[in-house]
């Protein structure tokens, strides 16, 4: 298997089309190699469909990569900025596209991820990442009534693939995967937060707290001013 650097190397002077019918063997060999995934997606996209020379694929991946980086510092309008500069000179840039979404939905924008996710996947249906991205926002939406024909359509691309056959089990069960464990489980757990401090409010009326009670209804209402904060990936 190739490292990034041997791959760039070929990238910009060979042919690479039996390479990649080798990754397509690779990556059901090797489920959870990234590399085999990423280098799938981008040759199939953007290399062997001509779109970019090898030299802008590789200046373009890496640029993407300090927008993801950018993020994940909190400098989103920064990273935002660069993701936008790849776009204008490429807008068939999947992973841009993805990354973009990848924003949005740690904001907990999902409609905006969900649209983010779904252009990068119709660029490029090799992109397994952005297919799971697209059932992450289905379900924390609550609606996964698209997502089955798009990991059908997945599949008859890459019908060996692990983690699509794996989104599908999870369509036909009815299950998620542990990575949403999380925020499905947030919004159930600070409904029962909220409860239990409006019966502990109930309890400070009813004993005639009323002082007590107003101190803590002040508590219970968030400031105004105070900022939105970016959960980084």
């Amino acid at each position: 298997m190739m490292n990034f650097a041997e791959y760039n190397a070929r990238l910009c002077d060979k042919d690479l089309q039996e390479y990649f019918q080798h990754l397509l063997l690779e990556r059901v060999e090797k489920p959870h190699d990234e590399t085999v995934k990423d280098q799938i997606a981008e040759l199939q996209c953007l290399v062997l469909s001509k779109r970019l020379s090898g030299k802008a694929v590789i200046e373009l991946r890496d640029q993407n990569k300090v927008a993801a980086e950018l993020a994940e510092q909190g400098k989103i309008d920064e990273s935002v900025i660069l993701l936008q500069q790849i776009l204008a000179i490429c807008p068939e840039h999947y992973y841009a596209i993805y990354t973009l979404g990848v924003i949005a939905f740690e904001q907990g924008n999902f409609e905006e991820a969900l649209d983010c996710f779904e252009h990068a996947f119709e660029t490029n249906p090799f992109f397994t990442d952005s297919l799971l991205r697209i059932f992450d926002c289905s379900v924390c939406m609550g609606n996964t009534s698209k997502i089955s024909g798009l990991v059908n359509k997945a599949l008859n691309l890459q019908p060996n693939d692990p983690e699509l056959l794996e989104t599908k089990r999870h369509l036909e069960d009815g299950t998620y995967p542990e990575r949403l464990e999380k925020l499905i489980k947030a919004p159930k757990e600070k409904e029962t937060d909220i409860k239990d401090e409006l019966l502990k409010l109930k309890a400070m009326l009813e004993r005639g707290n009323s002082g007590e009670a107003l101190e803590k209804l002040k508590s219970l209402i968030p400031s105004r001013s105070e900022p939105n904060r970016f959960s980084s990936w």
